[in-house]
């Protein structure tokens, strides 16, 4: 069962990779229509929560792993920054119409705050500091 759990576990983490460069397209100033903003919203929500869900099972599922261990909590924590951070974006995103030049400069600096964390997140994924 723990293969099953990786596998979904990954392909979270992709669809919430897939939502980054979605935001990062419209921080770059690309236009993007309402459906597909909403569809990378989503796909960011879904990354988010697979991320998380299928995470606790494999820490449950892992003999060698428990929720309290430290690399666990750490992951904890960059999901709810990643969660907040990704969230004011498409907000901000949809409040301008999907228009990425007319977003506010501000969201460039929020945008690659959130790109660190997901990518402290996956560094804490791969190597498990006090695991």
């Amino acid at each position: 069962m723990y293969h099953f759990w990786l596998v979904l576990h990954l392909f979270s983490a992709a669809a919430l990779f897939a939502s980054l460069v979605a935001s990062g397209a419209l921080v770059s100033g690309a236009s993007m229509s309402p459906g597909a903003l909403t569809a990378s919203t989503a796909l960011m929500r879904a990354g988010l929560v697979g991320v998380l869900v299928f995470g606790i099972a494999l820490a449950i599922d892992a003999d060698g792993y428990e929720l309290y261990d430290g690399w666990i909590l750490i992951a904890l924590g960059l999901w709810f920054a990643a969660g907040y951070l990704g969230d004011t974006l498409f907000t901000a995103f949809k409040e301008a119409g999907g228009e990425g030049a007319s977003v506010r400069s501000g969201v460039s600096a929020l945008y690659w705050i959130n790109v660190a964390v997901i990518v402290l997140l996956l560094a804490d994924m791969v190597w498990k500091p006090w695991a």
